[in-house]
């Protein structure tokens, strides 16, 4: 198994992965098939990640198929370039319960810590989700809220729980108020 960084190449093989969670999974992602971007959009954005200390994508691929994802996101704005959003955590069904998701995560935590300035990590997750949640706790990240009917689904609603990962080691809480407040 091999982990690396996406690029313009892997455009097309992302676009059909994003394609089959969304699909299989539309009760874990917040966007829908019919809005997974072109091929020649993605191979631009992933041509503009590479190297960056904004964005990355990280594949797991088998035999050179693409099998497993998870990205990593920063905002530019100066307030809030400490925080980094975990997003497309995704493990194609039939590499599951091999430790694939658990490489996964470890190679974006590891790569999100090369940022400068880089302080927590924030990530999404549907509380139906069980087994993503375990993971995440697992590597100590903590839940700071649920947010009530996040997705909806047709008729059918579904809350997200927010998670984060501390890293600077700081043992304040996180989410909690500055002392003196």
């Amino acid at each position: 198994m091999l982990v690396r960084p996406l690029g313009p190449d892997d455009a097309a093989a992302f676009r059909q992965l994003r394609i089959r969670a969304l699909r299989d999974h539309p009760e874990a992602f917040g966007r829908t098939p019919e809005e997974v971007d072109a091929v020649d959009v993605l191979a631009d954005r992933f041509h503009r990640d590479l190297g960056s200390d904004n964005d990355f994508l990280l594949g797991a691929f088998e035999a050179d198929a693409l099998v497993g994802t998870i990205g990593c996101h920063r905002e530019r704005a100066v307030k809030h370039r400490h925080i980094g959003y975990i997003w497309g955590m995704y493990v194609a069904p039939e590499h599951r319960r091999t430790g694939l998701g658990r490489w996964l995560l470890s190679a974006a935590v590891d790569r999100s810590r090369t940022w400068r300035h880089l302080e927590c990590l924030w990530l999404d997750v549907t509380t139906v989700n069980r087994a993503a949640r375990a993971l995440y706790a697992s590597f100590g990240f903590r839940s700071l809220a649920v947010k009530p009917r996040s997705l909806k689904l047709g008729a059918q609603y579904f809350d997200e729980e927010l998670m984060a990962l501390d890293l600077t080691g700081d043992r304040r809480e996180l989410g909690s108020a500055p002392a003196g407040l």
